[in-house]
């Protein structure tokens, strides 16, 4: 299971709320895998998953002159949102692909958005259009990941999906903090 998440306009934020956003944040990095001590949510009473990857696409932009002058998009994994009540390594990497996931529709975003930068006019719309359609998609294939793997089960299926995903990974170069 997954969430999406939209940090739609940059707010100036206190110190140490930042601080406990990043700390409780894992940004998608190639080099990092998941760790079962990175899911430090509640695990619910009566749940029948094994675990709960919170992972959300964040997308922020500015304007000058009714134009996208800058924007940063990423993937973010929520330590504190995310649970794990079967610590075994199957589970695990099912967790990571949901991550891969919603970091292959980042890449996606920050593609589509590249092309806002070219546009005027009501972009607020734009970009919130463009954001929805991006997130539905994910929703979707998260969705239909964890139905064609049973969430995770079928072995022979989880690897076909993570062959697909590192597939679909290199379709979109991963993107800058923010874009000028």
């Amino acid at each position: 299971m997954h969430l999406i998440f939209l940090l739609y306009s940059a707010l100036w934020l206190p110190v140490s709320v930042i601080q406990d956003r990043k700390e409780d944040e894992i940004r998608w990095s190639q080099k990092s895998e998941l760790e079962y001590s990175d899911f430090k949510g509640a695990v619910p009473g009566n749940t029948p998953w094994a675990a709960l990857t919170a992972s959300y696409i964040y997308f922020t932009y500015s304007t000058t002159n009714g134009k996208i002058s800058t924007f940063m998009v990423y993937a973010s994994f929520k330590k504190n949102e995310s649970w794990m009540k079967t610590a075994r390594a199957d589970v695990l990497a099912h967790e990571q692909l949901h991550f891969a996931i919603t970091e292959y529709f980042a890449r996606k975003l920050y593609s589509d958005a590249q092309q806002l930068k070219t546009q005027s006019g009501n972009i607020s719309a734009s970009a919130n259009a463009l954001f929805n359609a991006v997130n539905k998609e994910c929703d979707q294939m998260q969705e239909t990941y964890d139905a064609e793997t049973d969430h995770g089960v079928d072995a022979v299926k989880q690897e076909k999906w993570r062959m697909r995903v590192a597939g679909l990974m290199k379709q979109y170069d991963p993107y800058p903090e923010t874009v000028e």
